[in-house]
């Protein structure tokens, strides 16, 4: 990196794994643009950014407009000299069986999780490749992309949109010097399930749940995200778990889609069991 501090854009920074990876940076001395839609979990990120040694600065950015990563780019590149890293990393959740999922809820969604990152690549790739210490793109997927859960498809076709996003620029990017890094966390301990449209209350309810008990935090996912910038890591896999399901959909694709299957399957029996026991017990 340069010798000056190193600079970088972190989208979806107000909250989750945004702040975190935000933070994360701040340690290591870091100038970070908080840029987000929430301009008061943006102002608490910015406290903990320079608690940790950062330098900050509130960047309001809704992600689904170009003109908005027009802007951002006009006025950090008239103040920084480079740009290290570009984090696109603002995303939302959701649920929906095909058909019942609105479609208006799909222009939504790939919108902020699959255009937001296309927009942000769009515009800042020149300003990366012109730094001539090298930079770096990470990218925020999903495990989803790679274990597409039922009743999930808009968000599962953007998540794995990413990863070919990220995929694509690894090799394209490789001779300008810019690495890039994409995260496929399976579930962890985050918000994201709270700024969603969810149609099925069995996946919500599921997805609510697995956050709750996941033994991984934003901040573990954070960690695994920066180690593998440095390692020039294409794919972050976070937690043990997610690695050995990973390794199982590459080697058995069929099989495992059809464990997801039966698992999905399942709960839904489960839960119309408990819809049942509800009613019986109200009559």
């Amino acid at each position: 990196m340069n010798t000056a501090r190193p600079n970088a854009i972190v989208t979806g920074a107000a909250s989750g794994l945004g702040r975190a990876l935000a933070v994360r940076l701040a340690a290591e001395g870091w100038r970070i643009a908080v840029a987000d839609i929430n301009t008061a979990g943006s102002k608490e990120t910015l406290e903990l950014i320079e608690t940790a040694g950062g330098i900050g600065r509130i960047e309001h950015l809704d992600v689904t407009r170009l003109e908005d990563w027009e802007s951002l780019r006009e006025r950090l590149s008239a103040d920084w000299s480079h740009l290290d890293l570009l984090v696109n990393n603002a995303g939302v959740g959701c649920s929906g069986d095909m058909g019942a999922f609105p479609l208006e809820d799909w222009h939504w969604l790939l919108n902020i999780n699959l255009y937001g990152g296309i927009y942000g690549c769009h515009v800042l790739v020149d300003w990366l490749k012109r730094n001539p210490s090298g930079s770096h793109i990470i990218n925020t997927a999903s495990f989803a992309a790679i274990a597409p859960s039922p009743s999930m498809a808009a968000y599962n076709v953007a998540k794995a949109g990413i990863v070919a996003l990220s995929e694509t620029l690894y090799g394209e990017l490789s001779p300008y010097g810019v690495g890039v890094t994409v995260i496929c966390p399976m579930f962890f301990r985050t918000n994201i399930h709270k700024a969603g449209r969810f149609h099925n209350k069995t996946t919500k309810q599921f997805i609510e749940e697995s956050t709750r008990k996941s033994v991984l935090t934003a901040e573990d996912v954070a960690d695994a995200a920066i180690l593998a910038m440095r390692r020039k890591q294409l794919y972050v896999i976070p937690g043990r778990q997610a690695r050995w399901y990973w390794w199982r959909r590459r080697l058995m694709p069929t099989t495992f889609l059809k464990g997801i299957s039966r698992d999905v399957a399942r709960r839904l029996r489960d839960d119309e069991l408990r819809t049942k026991d509800e009613n019986l017990m109200n009559v």
